[in-house]
């Protein structure tokens, strides 16, 4: 073979390898979020609901008009749990767990509730009934100076959610009395609901918690260091997906920070 000719094969392989290693160099690379806490404390609102009660599609209808006029993250961060307790009467709700009733339950105890209901909101870590009163609420709790701060970084590898997340307690109260706890919430859900008190309707769904882990307590340095993988199921929408992090106080149930970080660009 002519000497050009080698010369000339050689360049072409050179550059196919380089191609190759540059795109393999670039698919290894993980696109990451990073998130820190900011001056405001925002609330956590919590959401207890069922596709078989036939007075949670107003609540949570109103979840999302709420949704609309503040920014979730910013002021407050919604979570609904759907609970199973009410899936013996004819519709299993898709979205319910145990562990959603099991957290509400210690809420009721906190409050000194009698028993469990919903739709129930839940502000602050307090029983709230009186939910067209949560925007005035909202502002007081916005002006409270944070006692945490959370640090977040997510990233996507092979359908797992690579989490590091770091809780620093900025006084006593804080540091003593704070438990940290993760959700992933999905928005743009729906359901066709052939059963129950909800017999014939399409309920749509936003801020639904599909995955909630903890609490985790600080440790003696007056923090909290996590590195957790999250299986992304494979009927989750990654765009849809939102990672939350907040602190409570383990007494009363309020929110000492928290923190929502949108996955959706994850997925590009």
């Amino acid at each position: 073979m002519p000497i050009k000719t080698i010369n000339a094969f050689a360049i072409i392989v050179f550059m196919l390898v380089s191609l190759v290693s540059g795109n393999l160099s670039l698919a290894s690379e993980q696109v990451t979020i990073s998130k820190t806490s900011g001056p405001e404390t925002v609330a956590i609102l919590e959401l207890y609901t069922s596709e078989g009660c036939s007075n949670c599609p107003q609540a949570e209808r109103f979840l999302k008009q709420l949704g609309k006029k503040y920014v979730p993250g910013k002021n407050f961060i919604p979570l609904a749990f759907h609970v199973d307790y009410w899936d013996y009467k004819g519709w299993e709700d898709p979205f319910s767990a145990p562990q959603h009733g099991e957290r509400q339950r210690e809420i009721a105890n906190r409050n000194n509730l009698r028993s469990l209901y919903t739709p129930q909101f839940v502000l602050y870590g307090t029983d709230f009934p009186a939910y067209n009163n949560i925007p005035k609420a909202l502002t007081i709790i916005n002006d409270t100076k944070p006692v945490t701060t959370i640090n977040v970084n997510v990233g996507l590898n092979k359908q797992k959610l690579n989490t590091r997340i770091n809780v620093k307690a900025n006084n006593d109260r804080s540091r003593f009395f704070s438990d940290v706890f993760i959700a992933i919430t999905e928005n743009r859900l729906s359901s066709r609901v052939t059963e129950g008190e909800n017999e014939g309707l399409r309920l749509e769904h936003e801020y639904v918690v599909r995955k909630f882990l903890g609490p985790f307590p600080l440790n003696g340095k007056n923090q909290l260091d996590i590195n957790r993988n999250i299986d992304v199921e494979n009927n989750w929408k990654l765009k849809n997906l939102n990672l939350v992090v907040f602190a409570q106080d383990k007494i009363d149930g309020v929110t000492h920070q928290a923190v929502n970080v949108p996955l959706r660009s994850l997925g590009k």
